[in-house]
């Protein structure tokens, strides 16, 4: 068992809601645009209820406070096969944190730092992922916390006033492409939100496994509430197809608040709460990394995985040649064919679960009647 404190419920929805919301906050959020066309916001709800339906179908099964989701899977399939899967989901989760770095990079260099070399700019970002994780979960949630509020003040201040450059007449149709072509979208993307499989590796940091399942379901919900009414900003004041023409669409809208001669670039503020969330999250991504690391070779400190993990992640965020790349890779890739892989390993581990279950229940049951006998 990986040992490295505890954290409160509140702590932890605030880094997974900053996990999920900053995610959305940068060009990932053009594949749900993409294929969702004008209806983008019930694109991104389908996906993520089937994911958060997933997950909470496994909740049952992570009661044990000593032991993560990667445990499970030693328990239920074996040293052999429960390393396969475990390395299977870790390969999923680290290119997945390493193509949103390409995301970031690119996002900062068209904002900050436009004539700076990219790899000095992914080595900049990968070491400021590395220094947060060496002081472990206690500090990266204390962090998250306060971090919260100013994230979370600053998305409703953009979406409340990017109302004055809002046309009604960009209101879509409810169903856009329509509900069969919706739902089979949302059913292939639903790989888009597979971040939240890593709230399973958090059981150990939370005492109590009710407030653990209170923390998943809230932060679920804000985190839908909140995609939802970013995407239909963006949708109303950018409609569809011009959205998927910009490769910052949240940038671009907080471009065209102003108020007045004395108050000018209202994007710096957003920019800022994003660079904040995307240092956050990454941080948090490469803890959870480590962690999984450290679980899958049956290790107890997690500390020594994180070099080779940051120079696997350094090296993968290089690969893409541009931001169209990266995005294509992580829609058709991480996307459509990954989910049915790892998919097809968490229906398993589902159904074996709760067969070990009922088995278990069925045996305390005669093992209470042959006593009662």
């Amino acid at each position: 068992m990986i040992k490295d404190g505890h954290i409160s419920p509140m702590q932890l929805i605030s880094l997974f809601f900053i996990l999920i919301v900053g995610k959305e906050m940068n060009s990932s959020i053009l594949i749900l645009i993409h294929a969702g066309h004008n209806a983008a916001e019930l694109l991104l709800m389908i996906s993520q209820m089937i994911m958060v339906i997933v997950i909470a179908c496994m909740l049952p099964l992570c009661k044990d406070p000593s032991k993560n989701l990667f445990d499970h899977f030693f328990d239920y399939f074996g040293p052999i096969v429960g390393f396969v899967f475990s390395l299977i989901m870790f390969v999923a989760l680290m290119l997945d944190l390493s193509i949103n770095v390409t995301f970031d990079l690119e996002q900062i260099r068209s904002i900050f730092l436009p004539t700076t070399p990219i790899a000095l700019i992914v080595f900049i970002l990968v070491l400021s992922m590395i220094i947060p994780v060496y002081y472990g979960i206690e500090v990266l949630g204390r962090t998250s916390l306060f971090m919260l509020y100013f994230i979370g003040v600053t998305i409703l201040f953009t979406i409340v006033f990017s109302l004055s450059n809002a046309n009604l007449n960009n209101i879509p149709p409810v169903f856009g492409p329509g509900m069969g072509a919706l739902l089979k979208q949302g059913i292939v993307h639903v790989g888009f939100f597979g971040e939240l499989i890593a709230y399973l590796m958090m059981r150990p940091y939370l005492r109590s496994y009710s407030s653990f399942k209170r923390s998943f379901y809230f932060v679920s919900g804000s985190t839908l509430i909140i995609g939802v009414l970013q995407v239909l900003s963006v949708q109303f004041v950018f409609p569809y197809p011009s959205n998927d023409q910009l490769f910052f669409p949240l940038i671009e809208m907080a471009k065209l608040i102003y108020f007045g001669r004395f108050i000018q670039h209202v994007e710096s503020i957003y920019a800022v709460a994003w660079l904040v969330a995307m240092c956050v999250r990454l941080s948090f991504m490469m803890y959870v990394l480590s962690v999984a690391a450290a679980s899958m070779v049956r290790a107890t400190n997690y500390r020594r995985f994180v070099p080779s993990i940051a120079a696997l992640v350094f090296y993968i965020a290089l690969l893409p040649s541009t931001l169209s790349d990266a995005i294509d890779f992580k829609d058709v890739v991480l996307e459509q064919r990954l989910p049915f892989l790892y998919g097809t390993i968490l229906i398993l581990f589902i159904i074996v679960g709760y067969f070990k279950l009922w088995r278990n229940k069925r045996a305390d049951t005669k093992k209470a009647k042959l006593q009662s006998a």
